[in-house]
């Protein structure tokens, strides 16, 4: 079996899975075939490290040659010791892992998120570490943040802050939760109404839609002073209509954002 399809290969027990043969072909041209390929690179973080739960986590850029004479530009995450308990994983998982489970979801069921392109994860022979990898790829345009200081006046965004809501609203439906659905984790083409989330780290699924919505907006709406009313209506429109009790809830806790 060449290294392009042994990383094409799930059935296998090993600690590096590609999910796409482009991405897998890109890898193995470069010769990054094992966890210990991309665990070892330079830890060029592209910010300072995470440093909690007794572990860390950073993040780093990887530029890969495509067919095209390009580079394809993708972000390596790596994690060691960081972990949390659910019932899904009761002896515990680190939380690299839970972010793989919902962006593999998330690719079946089509919400808005960054694309998953490889994942790994092992304990360390050595020292018995739990370690972990993700390689996603990177988004073609900016988070909702960093238009803060751009726009004053949303009023021509309204029909894609309204698509935007709606892609949201999908993931709800589904009753799953973000975790931490912040403007700075919510990346937008203002053009087009396309979204995508990142950091699914804390995502996890509730036993109802509205719960999952209400716990995602409620941590939106504390971050989102700086947008107009109106283009906050525009984004939660669709919320708004499909769960009513939802509407009174957020109205009572955020009274000046619902006019």
């Amino acid at each position: 079996m060449d290294a392009v399809a042994a990383l094409l290969d799930q059935s296998r027990s090993r600690d590096l899975t590609v999910l796409k043969r482009s991405a897998a072909q890109q890898l193995a041209d470069a010769g990054y075939t094992r966890f210990d390929d991309l665990w070892g690179l330079p830890q060029d973080f592209v910010e300072p490290a995470n440093l909690r739960r007794n572990g860390w986590s950073g993040v780093s850029i990887l530029k890969l040659p495509n067919e095209q004479g390009q580079q394809d530009t993708y972000f390596l995450k790596r994690q060691e010791n960081q972990s949390r308990y659910s019932l899904r994983y009761p002896s515990g998982a680190l939380t690299y892992r839970y972010e793989a489970d919902a962006l593999r979801r998330a690719a079946t069921e089509g919400w808005p998120s960054v694309e998953l392109v490889a994942y790994g994860f092992r304990v360390n022979p050595d020292n018995s570490a739990s370690q972990g990898l993700l390689l996603t790829r990177a988004l073609p345009y900016p988070s909702l943040s960093s238009y803060r200081e751009q726009i004053s006046d949303w009023t021509p965004y309204l029909p894609q802050l309204r698509r935007i809501g709606e892609q949201l609203l999908a993931m709800h439906l589904s009753r799953w939760q973000h975790g931490a659905l912040f403007p700075a984790h919510l990346f937008v083409d203002l053009n087009t109404g396309e979204s995508r989330l990142i950091d699914f780290e804390r995502a996890r699924r509730r036993l109802f839609p509205q719960w999952a919505a209400y716990a995602d907006l409620t941590q939106f709406l504390r971050r989102t002073d700086w947008l107009p009313n109106n283009a906050l209506a525009a984004l939660l429109e669709s919320h708004m209509a499909t769960m009513p009790g939802l509407y009174k809830r957020l109205q009572k806790r955020f009274s000046h954002r619902f006019q």
